[in-house]
């Protein structure tokens, strides 16, 4: 089965597109291409970027940026021994396919008797009653006492009450309970203060706190919760700091010649030497992702 680089080597190639083209394309440098399709994984920035690496090389030459990315993550926690091995791409051999596991169907739970079944058998069981004092009470008498009716009159009471419960007597009627006395004017407003919907709880804003540093002069626009702080040039060696309520979206005209940190945390390089970026998010789970305590690679 293919690897995860093998297949957007294949993938390119079938398309007839060099991998210069889709470095100039995607403004990605050739090593990291390369790392790519090589499953070198260790070669490249690692976390948000290499996703989006794979998102604009899928972009590139056609493919679905997500699924990509997902067979990534398989790979690489499959290498790592972290996870399952990745599913198989769109042209798999039938042969090399996992086989459904096979349904087996629970057993249907054994009716119960109907309702009117039942009926029918109570039915039954008053008609034999009935007729079994009609039988004896037209027999002469022969010097036994005379049975006496009131015992088949029960029976069929009986039987009958199994099919028509008898219905409880009516209770007493009792008099209506006095009406509360209405609340008075002390109570009153407390009960209105009691009804009245608190308001939802606002969610409190997040302060981030950026330092950049530009190492090769450059120009940087800086926006903070949709407002404008800082649009101008920076020199070489030159740093800003700022605060930033809200979400972070930074431009600039060459991302590998700035640095920045978030927070005192470091974070990882923003692009390639000369590459433009225009309205990089920034927030509190996006700097936890580039900007970890300690400096890591997948």
């Amino acid at each position: 089965m293919a690897t995860f680089g093998e297949t957007l080597k294949r993938e390119r190639e079938l398309r007839e597109i060099s991998l210069r083209e889709v470095s100039e394309s995607t403004k990605i440098g050739l090593r990291y291409l390369e790392a790519l399709e090589g499953n070198r994984f260790d070669q490249l920035p690692g976390g948000l970027f290499n996703k989006g690496f794979i998102r604009a090389y899928a972009k590139c030459v056609g493919l679905d940026g997500e699924a990509l990315v997902n067979s990534y993550l398989y790979d690489l926690a499959h290498r790592q021994g972290q996870g399952p091995a990745r599913p198989p791409y769109a042209g798999t051999p039938l042969e090399d396919l996992p086989l459904p596991a096979p349904v087996v169907k629970p057993k249907a739970a054994p009716r119960l008797l109907s309702g009117r079944i039942l009926a029918m058998t109570m039915a039954g069981m008053v008609m034999l009653a009935s007729g079994a004092w009609l039988i004896v009470s037209k027999r002469p008498s022969s010097g036994s006492p005379p049975i006496d009716s009131g015992i088949a009159t029960k029976a069929s009471t009986e039987a009958a009450g199994l099919l028509h419960p008898a219905r409880k007597p009516p209770e007493p009627e009792t008099k209506p309970a006095e009406a509360a006395p209405p609340p008075t004017l002390e109570t009153a407003p407390d009960l209105v203060a009691a009804e009245k919907p608190k308001k939802p709880a606002v969610a409190p804003v997040t302060t981030l706190g950026l330092f950049v540093n530009a190492s090769e002069p450059t120009w940087i626009s800086i926006r903070c919760g949709g407002v404008e702080k800082l649009k101008r040039d920076l020199a070489a060696g030159e740093t800003v700091a700022l605060s930033c309520d809200g979400d972070v979206l930074l431009s600039t005209g060459d991302a590998g010649a700035l640095s920045l940190t978030v927070d005192g945390r470091e974070c990882l390089p923003l692009g390639e030497r000369g590459a433009t970026l225009e309205d990089f998010l920034l927030n509190v789970g996006r700097a936890a992702e580039i900007c970890p305590p300690e400096k890591g690679r997948f």
